[in-house]
This record gives C-alpha cells, sequence and structure tokens, in this order.
C-alpha cells in the first residue's frame, strides 16, 4: 500500500512571501531555507531521498530510480520501494497515482491537462506494471478561482468541454477535468476538496504571484 502526503504553508523556515514551508527552489525564494524545507520534509518521511522534477508545464513522463538525476519533467513514476516521488504546485493540481508495484505523480495544470498529462502517466505506469489503479487530487485551484480570458477559455473548452463552467464566468475546471480522464483510464480517483486560492493556508500563484510551492508525495 502506497503512502501519501500532501503540504500545507505552514512549518518550514522560508520567511516574507515563501513563509514557510515552501519546497520551490525556482520561485526567488533564499536556497538555504529551501533546502532546509526539503531537509524536514525527508525526516518526516524517514525513507530514502525524495525526488523532485524541474516542471515546466509539459507532457514528459519520466520512470526514475534512486540514482536518477534530477529530471524536467511534469509526472515521475518508479518502481522502487521507499523512494519517495514529489510534485510541486501553487494551484495547479498535484495527483499522486498508486498502484501495485509502481506509483506516480503528475503536475497538472492547463496546459498539462489539454497536452494529456495524466493519460500518458497512466500508460507508462501500466507499461511498468502497474495494476489496480488509484489517484488522489491533491489541493488545487477550485472552479470559482481559475478565470482566465474569455479567449483562452473558449479555447480550452473546444479541446476539452470538461473544463467548461459557463461563458460569463470563463473560469475552467481543471479537478473535473482530471477527475473525468482518470476515470476514462479505469483509474479510481477521489479529491480533496481544498482551493488554494480561498484562504493562506496554501500557496496560490493566482492569489499572490510571488509565492512558494507546497508538495505532493507519494511512496511505494
Amino acid at each position: 500500500m502506497a503512502q501519501t502526503l500532501f503540504t500545507a504553508r505552514s512549518g518550514g523556515t522560508s520567511k516574507g512571501d515563501y513563509a514557510s514551508l515552501n519546497f520551490g527552489d525556482h520561485v526567488g525564494d533564499v536556497d538555504v531555507d529551501v533546502q532546509a524545507n526539503r531537509q524536514i520534509l525527508t525526516k518526516l518521511l524517514s525513507q530514502k531521498a525524495p525526488v523532485f522534477m524541474s516542471q515546466v508545464h509539459g507532457d514528459f513522463v519520466v520512470e526514475v530510480n534512486s540514482d536518477s538525476d534530477f529530471p524536467t519533467a511534469d509526472a515521475m513514476i518508479t518502481r522502487e520501494a521507499g523512494l519517495p516521488l514529489v510534485v510541486l504546485s501553487a494551484d495547479c493540481l498535484p495527483i499522486l497515482i498508486s498502484g501495485q508495484s509502481v506509483v506516480g505523480v503528475v503536475h497538472a495544470g492547463r496546459k498539462g491537462i489539454l497536452n494529456g498529462i495524466i493519460a500518458k502517466t497512466v500508460q507508462a505506469m501500466r507499461a511498468a506494471g502497474g495494476s489496480e489503479l488509484t489517484a488522489i487530487i491533491g489541493p488545487a485551484i477550485c472552479k470559482d478561482c481559475y478565470e482566465v480570458d474569455p479567449q483562452m477559455y473558449i479555447e480550452a473548452i473546444s479541446q476539452d468541454p470538461s473544463l467548461a463552467t459557463s461563458d460569463a464566468r470563463h473560469s475552467l475546471d481543471l479537478s473535473a477535468s482530471a477527475q473525468i480522464q482518470l476515470a476514462e483510464c479505469g483509474v479510481l480517483v477521489s479529491a480533496i476538496d481544498i482551493c488554494t486560492a480561498h484562504g493562506s493556508g496554501y500557496f496560490s500563484y493566482r492569489r499572490d504571484g510571488i509565492t512558494g510551492r507546497s508538495a505532493g508525495v507519494i511512496v511505494l
């Protein structure tokens, strides 16, 4: 049985806009504070050193092990027991997927969802021998807070109608789309109903602009 964890904002060493448990090393925070926060996570997990990605809003899925370098990807899978995989987020969907012999993490924002990052990750996990897959979607921006410009809204829902809310509101429902995609792939899915933009307990790029990144972690 895989172990999963989603972090909130408190409990770390970062200061100012990044206070306090920021794991993002690409957002302008002091590097020594980010590394201290990552050490807090490592000690909390009591497992091997966690693997982080360089996330680029793409659709690349990579299989990793303890010897892997810091990958540029938006999804990772592993068949190695005791190796924590980390996905960072501050509004995008952090998705953790577990199977009998493989686990995966997915960073799914608007671009990733439209580019099929979810289905590609499930396919990679099945190719690696994964079966009886289940997924959990962590805290992310809700359909009421993710308003985009009208043209972007029209383009997005033309590719994926499940993203739609209303023409008047032109907000995108990332969670609904992800849940449908996972279900269509035969994955049992649940979602944590917490909006990152609604309160100060989570980092939110949409709300704050300059901010940190929370972590979703899964360990086989």
